[in-house]
């Protein structure tokens, strides 16, 4: 009794520490089914094109490539936001297109400056660190000021107050979704990914 007891405990605690959750389990390789295929953009930039087939009911949380080399894409987003990244988050549209940042930038002024429209954030290198400096500085750029207003207006009218939201990709059992990769000096070619859902992750080896 002592020992269930303990047991309980523990999870409960490492519940909070996701040590206990089902997204930490590894799932069969039977989960999807995969292909990958090489083509060109648009613009000519050589990308790489992963389809997935859900043989379950699940949600798509992230998805890694090349041990988190590779910057991973869902075609289904119309903003470009990567998806490989540690908590990938994904911005409302018309808030993006409105205060006209990347979504990276607009999270960031939203916590750095408390959603002050009199700041911009502003980042750049560091050349003697060669780190990134990240900042906001105070603006009297009045176009930028009353795009901001504007978004955050329409932030609190339709999305409750809130500029981005947790991505997450819902597949229904033999649904198919796209995924992709631009091939570049850091990511030539995926040799694996991982695809983490709600359910646990799966990591596949491409021949």
């Amino acid at each position: 009794m002592k020992k269930i007891l303990t047991t309980s405990l523990f999870c409960a605690a490492a519940l909070l520490m996701s040590a206990c959750s089902s997204e930490n389990k590894e799932l069969s390789k039977d989960t999807f089914k995969f292909s990958i295929k090489k083509s060109k953009n648009r613009l000519g930039m050589n990308m790489e094109t992963l389809t997935l087939t859900a043989k379950d009911d699940l949600e798509i949380k992230k998805i890694t490539a090349n041990r988190g080399r590779c910057g991973v894409y869902d075609s289904n987003l119309s903003t470009d936001e990567p998806i490989s990244e540690e908590t990938p988050k994904v911005c409302y549209e018309d808030v993006l297109y409105t205060f006209g940042y990347d979504c990276r930038e607009l999270i960031k002024w939203a916590q750095m400056s408390k959603e002050d429209c009199n700041y911009k954030y502003v980042h750049n290198y560091d050349k003697e660190t060669g780190k990134e400096v990240e900042k906001v500085e105070k603006t009297d750029d009045k176009k930028y000021i009353e795009s901001c207003e504007k978004a955050k207006k329409i932030a609190k009218e339709n999305n409750n107050g809130k500029y981005f939201y947790d991505y997450k990709r819902p597949m229904k059992f033999g649904m198919s979704s796209e995924f992709y990769t631009y091939n570049n000096i850091i990511c030539s070619s995926i040799i694996e990914f991982t695809v983490y859902t709600n359910k646990g992750y799966v990591t596949y080896s491409v021949n």
